[in-house]
């Protein structure tokens, strides 16, 4: 018997309540249980965060970079990035750090990790009737190439949005993916940044986890890019211009922009399950492949903010948060295994929008926090 054939034997006596799910689903065999830490079939209690003015002072710098120079977590300071890109290149050998665009108080993350513990989905068991080997390198552009939106590199802007703009990003390359291309819905961080207040604090930061469930219990509306008008929200945040506390988080308005023919109660898209994916190499991969990209989030330390090229791993710098990304793909360079990721920082960081991230050892908690769902479709 294989890995996944025992889980489904596992899966089959000790957990109660399958998930059906939609027509293309059921076309790839399987059921999905969902069940916590206690062996209940529920999820935890949602916390509620909707006054967060006595949280701000905490956290208002959250996520935001020093000024233009660069500690290095050795007691000695560099005062340019090209010094400390130097400084990172001469102690790693995996990958290369470059000078980016952007001054680095331009790159937010997103992720408040203690809100994040708050709030904790359900463990997702995933069954199929037939065991297939995994590749050795995957990529989920190529498999469905049906799906632009996997092709796309968003911007999370002047906002430490990352819990939710990952988040909207995986759930539109998995509506693609289980429609089989038929249904192309993008869905828009603006419904979530401004209108869940359980998901965290706006543009101070959340938790990946009440997304999804957000996603579920309340749906999420479509959004453009920032100035694009399309959808029914677009995004409202540009990138910084100068070094200042995050955006406020524009108010909750449960209505559409102008032009767009669509209420925003017909707009909402749901999910029908979401769920936790268990901290296993092989459980992530088989998840992935089968199912369509995922979020996770991790420690940031400023040397990744100078990511352009190779698999990442922490070398040099300081602590700079935690961020919420889109897990796309794997593989294996020079030796190394890597998780191929989409970032939110625009397409002219890192490779394109893109980066590598060593793989199967839980680095920085990369493992650890992933989430995702499944679509529904009325």
């Amino acid at each position: 018997m294989g890995p996944y054939t025992t889980l489904a034997v596992i899966g089959l006596f000790c957990l109660q309540g399958s998930l059906a799910v939609g027509s293309a689903e059921n076309n790839l065999s399987f059921k999905l249980f969902v069940k916590n830490s206690s062996g209940e079939n529920s999820h935890q209690p949602q916390p509620n965060y909707r006054d967060y003015s006595s949280y701000r002072s905490r956290n208002a710098y959250y996520g935001s970079a020093a000024p233009e120079y660069f500690h290095t977590g050795f007691g000695s300071v560099v005062p340019s990035q090209e010094q400390f890109v130097a400084a990172i290149n001469n102690r790693t050998r995996t990958w290369k750090a470059g000078v980016n665009a952007q001054p680095s108080h331009s790159y937010m993350t997103g992720v408040l990790p203690e809100q994040a513990l708050k709030y904790q989905l359900p463990l997702g068991f995933v069954l199929k009737k037939e065991y297939e080997p995994l590749p050795a390198s995957f990529d989920a552009r190529q498999k469905w190439t049906y799906c632009p939106s996997m092709n796309v590199v968003r911007n999370q802007g002047c906002c430490g949005s990352s819990y939710a703009v990952s988040a909207v990003s995986a759930m539109t390359d998995r509506w693609c993916v289980h429609s089989e291309g038929k249904e192309q819905f993008n869905f828009g961080a603006y419904d979530v940044v401004s209108c869940c207040h359980r998901c965290g604090f706006g543009c101070e930061g959340g938790a990946p986890s009440a997304v999804w469930q957000y996603w579920v219990e309340n749906g999420i509306t479509s959004g453009g890019a920032y100035g694009s008008h399309d959808g029914c929200q677009s995004y409202p945040f540009d990138v910084c211009k100068k070094q200042v506390d995050p955006s406020e988080a524009p108010r909750c308005m449960r209505t559409c922009q102008p032009g767009y023919n669509t209420t925003y109660a017909e707009d909402k898209h749901y999910g029908r399950v979401a769920y936790a994916v268990p901290k296993d190499e092989e459980r992530i991969m088989y998840e992935l492949y089968n199912f369509g990209p995922v979020q996770t989030s991790f420690t940031v330390f400023t040397d990744f903010l100078q990511y352009k090229s190779g698999v990442y791993r922490h070398a040099f710098g300081v602590r700079f948060g935690t961020h919420a990304v889109k897990v796309m793909g794997w593989g294996e360079e020079n030796g190394v295994k890597f998780w191929l990721c989409a970032n939110s920082w625009g397409a002219e960081w890192g490779d394109g929008g893109f980066f590598k991230f060593v793989r199967g050892e839980d680095h920085l908690g990369v493992e650890a926090n992933v989430v995702t769902g499944l679509p529904l479709f009325r």
